[in-house]
C-alpha cells in the first residue's frame, strides 16, 4: 500500500512538471510572446499580404479599404516588413507588442503585432495593419490600435 501511495505522488508530481512544461509561457515570458511575435511578421512576409488573423487598422489616414492598386502595393510593402523599434511591453506582464514598417514608392506601410499574456500561458494575439502616403506619415505606431 506505501509503495503504490509513493508511485502515485510520483506520477503525480510527474504529470504536473509536464503539464508545466507544455504551458512554459509562464516560465519563458516575455521571450515566448517575443518569439510568436517575431513568427507572425515572419509569416506576413512569407505570404506577401495580411494574414486572415490581421485586421485593417481604424486609422482614418489607412488606404487600405480605398483602392485596389493600394491593396497590390500593401502587399509589396508587407514581404519587406521589418521591425521598427523594440518590443514595447506596455502592460508589465501581460501585452507586448511590436511595430514593423516598409515604404514603397510614396507609401508606408505598418503593421503592429501584440501578444497577450494571461493565466500563465499566452491567450490572444493581434494584427494591425494599413499603408498610408508617406506625407501623412506621423511616424511609427499609426496601426496602434487597441487590442481586441
Amino acid at each position: 500500500m506505501k509503495r503504490m501511495l509513493i508511485s502515485l505522488g510520483v506520477l503525480s508530481v510527474a504529470g504536473l512538471l509536464i503539464w508545466d512544461f507544455r504551458s512554459s509561457d509562464r516560465f519563458t515570458w516575455p521571450d515566448s510572446a517575443h518569439r510568436r511575435i517575431e513568427e507572425m511578421a515572419s509569416v506576413l512576409r512569407k505570404i506577401e499580404r495580411p494574414a486572415r488573423w490581421c485586421s485593417p487598422s481604424r486609422n482614418t489616414l489607412n488606404l487600405v479599404n480605398k483602392d485596389l492598386e493600394i491593396r497590390e502595393q500593401l502587399s509589396q510593402c508587407m514581404s519587406e516588413i521589418s521591425p521598427a523599434g523594440s518590443f514595447e511591453e506596455v502592460y508589465p506582464n501581460h501585452y507586448i507588442r511590436r511595430f514593423y514598417r516598409a515604404s514603397t514608392g510614396d507609401k508606408v506601410c505598418e503593421v503592429t503585432l501584440s501578444t497577450v499574456f494571461g493565466n500563465d500561458r499566452i491567450v490572444g494575439s493581434d494584427c494591425y495593419y494599413g499603408i498610408f502616403y508617406e506625407k501623412d506619415d506621423t511616424g511609427v505606431g499609426m496601426t496602434a490600435d487597441p487590442f481586441g
